[in-house]
């Protein structure tokens, strides 16, 4: 999932912080988990023992994406803050929100605002020189926009298979070359990168309901936005099941971050080199 929202998170990101100190001790299963060993334990063996099997279970290898996460401390800290936040407040505005809006409007609803991002997304595919996602992101937004009466609908997808494309700042700035920089977990609105958070500012600048909206831009946070109460009810199920099976719920979603971005670039770069304009590598 993509963080963005930055800006428009920022002023509450501060309150929520400054009154992080009153809220109640994280919950038991805020801490972190300890790793239990599947390995047998030594009985009258010595100490010069044949190493590991290779095949050992992964839980009990090193997570490649911790050497990407240097502020592992400090973020395990702003998890723990969120992890309370959604405790608090956002995990029961999210299911009051589903019992008052049934699951085909929420539906409509996320499908609005995600058509509402088509223009910042577009921009960024044309500034990656990637024709084809360009010309697939501009047939769903004129066919959404139109026949889907401004999104509420997808028949882009339903009926002609043009299925949706992300773009974002941060991933035109990685298509060359910029590297990801440590990884973040922002207050309130979860993980990111120095890469993707400097993006993020930037998208948000660019958004035209930034500048059409002004001040009612922030009644959309209740509802929309890639970082709003919609897109979070879509994807309650994914984190709630990512939690349930993971040892440590934060290497889990660091490491699912990453790796979505990693394709969201690879994406990116498949094209530009299919095309013959580019094909030097770049940095993750």
């Amino acid at each position: 999932m993509r963080a963005r929202g930055v800006t428009r998170w920022l002023v509450i990101a501060l309150i929520l912080w400054g009154a992080a100190g009153g809220f109640a001790p994280a919950r038991a299963d805020d801490a972190e988990p300890a790793i239990a060993s599947d390995s047998e334990p030594a009985i009258d063996e010595p100490a010069t023992e044949p190493e590991p099997l290779p095949d050992e279970d992964d839980d009990e290898l090193p997570d490649e994406a911790s050497g990407r996460d240097p502020l592992e401390g400090l973020n395990r800290e702003v998890f723990a803050f969120n992890r309370r936040v959604d405790y608090y407040l956002f995990d029961p505005i999210t299911h009051g929100y589903q019992l008052v809006m049934p699951e085909p409007g929420r539906r409509a609803i996320y499908r609005v605002f995600k058509n509402l991002d088509t223009p910042v997304i577009l921009a960024n595919h044309m500034l990656q020189l990637r024709p084809v996602a360009a010309a697939t992101t501009t047939t769903r937004f004129v066919i959404n926009s139109s026949i889907g009466l401004g999104g509420l609908f997808d028949p882009a997808a339903s009926y002609f298979k043009v299925y949706r494309l992300e773009g974002d700042f941060g991933q035109t700035l990685a298509r060359y070359g910029t590297p990801s920089g440590p990884f973040l977990m922002l207050p309130v609105f979860g993980p990111s990168t120095l890469r993707d958070a400097g993006g993020d500012v930037v998208d948000i600048l660019a958004d035209p309901l930034s500048y059409l909206l002004g001040p009612y831009q922030w009644w959309t946070l209740l509802l929309g936005g890639s970082e709003g109460l919609s897109s979070r009810e879509a994807h309650l199920q994914d984190l709630h099941a990512l939690e349930a099976g993971s040892v440590d719920f934060y290497s889990a979603l660091r490491s699912a971050y990453l790796q979505s971005r990693e394709a969201m670039v690879r994406e990116s770069r498949n094209e530009f080199a299919s095309a013959g304009i580019l094909t030097a590598s770049a940095p993750p």
